[in-house]
């Protein structure tokens, strides 16, 4: 048991550190996160095609991408990931990091990406100062992309913004409860 638990701990460690931008600086890295977001709005474009006037109409947007792995308990599923993105306006980018975590039932590993789409400009300046997560909310998914099938964007609408999710890459099944958490990553924007 105790090795199983070491075994978890190793796990869920390296999903919560796993996911960072490319570069040896952090001029370097910024440019990687605004290649992909790049990469990732011309998906969503192609997906979804009101999403290019909704960005246009909007206060502000965001743009990441994450992994997130779960591993089977008995009762469930233990998990965690991260990554990094963009918080875009007309006149400034911050750049963050997101961590999250889920319980359910399932296991595997997926690469994803979430574009936001801010129509309220407080809820999106909040979310660019990380006084802003996502709460908690339920996900079902069956991803097998690289395997020969997946899924596209789905979109979620709340009061003040807008979530486009896309899964890119990975294999995981499962009912998940999760909550994410958004916020500036400060060696980025100096």
């Amino acid at each position: 048991m105790k090795s199983f638990l070491l075994l978890l701990l190793a796990f869920l460690c390296v999903q919560c550190a796993s996911m960072k931008p490319e570069g040896a600086t952090p001029a370097e890295q910024r440019a990687f996160i605004d290649g992909e977001a790049e990469r990732i709005l011309a998906k969503l474009a192609e997906e979804e095609p009101d999403s290019t006037r909704e960005l246009a109409a909007a206060e502000g947007h965001a743009v990441f991408r994450y992994t997130s792995g779960k591993m089977p308990l008995i009762l469930g599923g233990l998990g965690a990931g991260s990554g990094y993105g963009v918080a875009v306006d007309d006149d400034q980018r911050t750049y963050m990091k997101i961590q999250k975590l889920n319980w359910g039932w399932g296991m595997g590993v997926k690469e994803n990406a979430v574009v936001f789409i801010f129509d309220d400009a407080e809820v999106f300046e909040k979310f660019r100062r990380g006084k802003w997560d996502s709460g908690a909310a339920a996900e079902a998914t069956v991803k097998a992309d690289e395997l020969g099938g997946g899924i596209g964007a789905s979109a979620t609408q709340k009061e003040g913004f807008k979530a486009y999710e896309l899964s890119e890459s990975g294999l995981s099944y499962g009912i998940t409860y999760r909550t994410r958490r958004f916020s500036p990553t400060s060696s980025l924007n100096r």
